[in-house]
């Protein structure tokens, strides 16, 4: 069997020049990487540029925000024309452990059923806190849903599935990627490779002896959140395991806006807007970030 072929794909959004390091660190674990900015200023970019020359790797500049899915296309459609079998999708902040590709294909490699894995996911550690989050599981300890960060996808299981659902912009575009994997009858697979990730504002707070987690997520992500969770919704409502857990996160997520994050009448009128958008129909980018 010959040598798989993995292409990165970097999704860029006003990165930092420590961004930098991690598409290094990247580079010198797949044999392409593509990063695609959605609307960076000059100033922004000007040190990605530098980088792409000198390091190697190909820099699509939108000049606009076109949205998570867009961009992630993007970058799939040129991992697609290079002829790579492997996509791996990271956000900027992304920073992968020793060997992550070679544990990613080993896990594929392991598995004997390899025309039905969509998606081999990692595990995901907070960098600062170094908790490790949990993907969405089945009942029978299955994985649900993963995030785009850090998931390896085979060429042929896109070119099976699609591309990323583009009318949702942003949030939920991982998740409806893997319910329309799952409804077509393909896995989603973990290894025992690890990213680290910074998990935004994500605070932790106690109450009546329990702990939870917070992400103060700001109005305009609370809209395409509730957009995108209703449509998604709508759509997969015969995916139970999914459907039930999105149910009662909504329920959760609206009690700890009213406990404990700020803004919260701004929060709740994003929360409307994306509620009545869902039931009209609109899509695609409407509120700025």
């Amino acid at each position: 069997m010959r040598a798989q072929t993995v292409c990165a794909v970097i999704v860029l959004f006003h990165p930092s020049n420590a961004m930098l390091k991690n598409i290094r660190d990247v580079l010198t674990q797949v044999d392409g990487l593509v990063a695609v900015d959605n609307g960076s200023s000059d100033a922004e970019l000007e040190p990605v540029r530098e980088a792409s020359r000198n390091l190697g790797f190909h820099l699509i500049e939108n000049g606009d925000n076109l949205g998570i899915a867009e961009a992630l296309n993007q970058g799939v459609r040129w991992a697609r024309s290079g002829g790579f079998d492997w996509v791996a999708t990271f956000d900027q902040d992304a920073r992968i452990s020793d060997d992550f590709t070679a544990n990613m294909l080993e896990t594929y490699r392991e598995n004997s059923n390899r025309e039905k894995v969509a998606i081999v996911a990692p595990h995901y550690v907070d960098r600062e806190s170094g908790i490790q989050g949990t993907s969405m599981r089945t009942d029978s300890a299955g994985i649900l849903a993963t995030m785009t960060s850090g998931s390896m996808m085979p060429v042929s299981a896109i070119e099976r599935l699609g591309l990323f659902d583009e009318s949702l912009f942003m949030d939920y575009v991982d998740i409806e990627f893997c319910l329309r994997a799952r409804r077509k009858g393909m896995r989603i697979l973990e290894s025992q490779a690890i990213i680290y990730h910074v998990l935004g504002r994500t605070t932790y707070h106690r109450f009546c002896g329990l702990s939870f987690a917070v992400t103060n997520h700001s109005a305009a992500r609370r809209y395409y959140i509730t957009r995108n969770r209703l449509r998604l919704l709508a759509r997969y409502i015969m995916d139970w395991s999914w459907a039930w857990r999105e149910s009662k996160a909504l329920l959760s997520e609206t009690i700890k806006i009213i406990m404990v994050e700020n803004a919260k009448w701004e929060k709740f009128r994003a929360i409307a807007a994306g509620a009545a958008d869902a039931l009209t129909g609109k899509v695609g980018k409407h509120a700025e970030l």
